[in-house]
């Protein structure tokens, strides 16, 4: 059972419990059952939110609407809500952030994998079967894989440019 279930045997857990819930997922001093009820349907319709789409969408008559009103304006529904928005979003941001965590755990598992292999055939390479465009290709590749693990591909939101100049002059001479 989650914390709001749990049964207080002190007067001092009641109040722990009661301090830990936030304004929207508990009743307010005064707001009855049905008001906090009416509060959970109007919470839930998310930021475009509003008492007659509410009563609307949950097949409740419109002559509630006064009644709700009344309720949304006492017990401070635009704000709690408001609150509750907040939070969501935060932990839409939270849940977002770990995912790109793990994406990039396993793109970097995946890298590492494959520069192992990269390892091992540069091992059964030849440098004389070698010659100057295959030299330049894994070059190249080697220089774009090692940007794009340390990040640099992404720095000012540009993809790594610019050229890059090497001389074989004495290993390719007589090619």
């Amino acid at each position: 059972m989650g914390e709001k279930d749990t049964v207080c045997t002190s007067s001092s857990e009641l109040v722990q419990t009661e301090e830990a819930l936030k304004s929207w997922e508990k009743k307010l001093e005064g707001e009855s059952p049905k008001a906090f009820k009416a509060f959970c349907l109007f919470r839930s319709m998310g930021y475009k939110r509003s008492i007659k789409a509410c009563l609307e969408l949950n097949g409740i008559e419109p002559n509630k609407y006064g009644s709700w009103a009344r309720y949304a304006r006492i017990f401070r529904w635009n704000e709690r809500a408001a609150e509750y928005d907040a939070y969501i979003a935060k932990e839409t941001e939270r849940e977002i952030l770990a995912e790109r965590v793990e994406r990039r755990k396993r793109q970097m598992e995946m890298l590492n994998g494959f520069d192992e292999l990269v390892a091992q055939r540069i091992k059964t390479l030849k440098p004389d079967d070698l010659n100057a465009d295959g030299a330049m290709d894994l070059l190249e590749r080697s220089a774009k894989l090692d940007s794009f693990i340390t990040g640099a591909d992404k720095e000012n939101n540009k993809p790594v440019q610019g050229e890059l100049a090497i001389t074989f002059a004495d290993s390719f001479k007589d090619l």
